[in-house]
């Protein structure tokens, strides 16, 4: 059980550092009320699923 653990800790770890490096060539536009029309970098997440977690100034 502790080793499928670490391997999905390791696989989540992996798919982040991944998703970092791409969003560095990509950008979307934020829809929040304060930042309307503001770029930021968007990752495979926001870009492919839509899902919106902000943080460290990028969408993931």
């Amino acid at each position: 059980m502790k080793d499928i653990l670490t391997g999905l800790v390791i696989i989540l770890v992996v798919f982040l550092i991944g998703d970092f490096i791409y969003s560095e060539d990509n950008t979307c536009v934020r829809s929040e009320k304060e930042h309307l029309g503001e770029f930021c970098k968007c990752g495979l997440l926001k870009n492919q699923f839509d899902i919106s977690i902000y943080i460290f100034d990028r969408y993931w």
